[in-house]
C-alpha cells in the first residue's frame, strides 16, 4: 500500500480554527444567565400570591441577570474577534442587554401590561440563544473574508 503525501502549496488557503475556549467561556456565562431569567417569573409569581419579599428577591435577580447580560455581551464580542466565531450571537447578546434595560425600567414604572410579555420574550430569545451555543454549528469557524485584489 502506499499513501499519498499532500504537499501545501501557496494557494492552499487555510480557514481559521474554529471557537473552542471562547465557546465555553460563552455558553457558561449563556447559562448562567438563562438560569437566573428563568427564575424571574417564579420570583414575580411569589410576591403575586401573596409573598411580598418574592418582589425584593426579583429585584435582586433582575441586578444579577443585567450583569450576567453584559458578562455575556463580553463573552460574546471575545467569541466572535478572538474565536472567529459567527457574528450573530454578539448582535443577539447586544439587543437582549439593550432589551434588558427596558425590562428594567417598564418593572420599577409598574408597566405589568408591557413588563410581562417582553420579560416572557426575553427568556425565549435567551434560552433559543443558549441552546443554540450547545449545537456543532457554534463550534464552526465563520467563513474567512475575501479580499478585494
Amino acid at each position: 500500500m502506499s499513501a499519498e503525501t499532500v504537499v501545501p502549496t501557496a494557494e492552499t488557503v487555510v480557514a481559521p480554527a474554529g471557537p473552542r475556549r471562547t465557546l465555553v467561556w460563552l455558553r457558561v456565562f449563556a447559562v448562567l444567565h438563562s438560569l437566573c431569567a428563568i427564575g424571574q417569573p417564579m420570583f414575580a409569581g411569589m410576591y403575586l400570591d401573596g409573598d411580598v419579599d418574592a418582589l425584593t428577591i426579583h429585584e435582586i435577580n433582575g441586578s444579577a441577570v443585567a450583569a450576567l447580560g453584559v458578562a455575556q455581551l463580553v463573552a460574546s464580542i471575545v467569541y466572535v474577534w478572538g474565536g472567529h466565531g459567527r457574528r450573530w450571537p454578539m448582535w443577539s447578546s447586544l439587543g437582549l442587554v439593550l432589551v434588558e434595560e427596558v425590562q428594567s425600567g417598564l418593572g420599577y414604572e409598574g408597566a405589568v401590561a408591557i413588563h410581562i410579555p417582553l420579560g416572557v420574550s426575553f427568556i425565549a430569545m435567551q434560552i433559543l440563544l443558549t441552546v443554540w451555543l450547545f449545537r456543532d454549528s457554534a463550534r464552526v469557524a465563520r467563513p474567512p473574508r475575501e479580499r478585494a485584489s
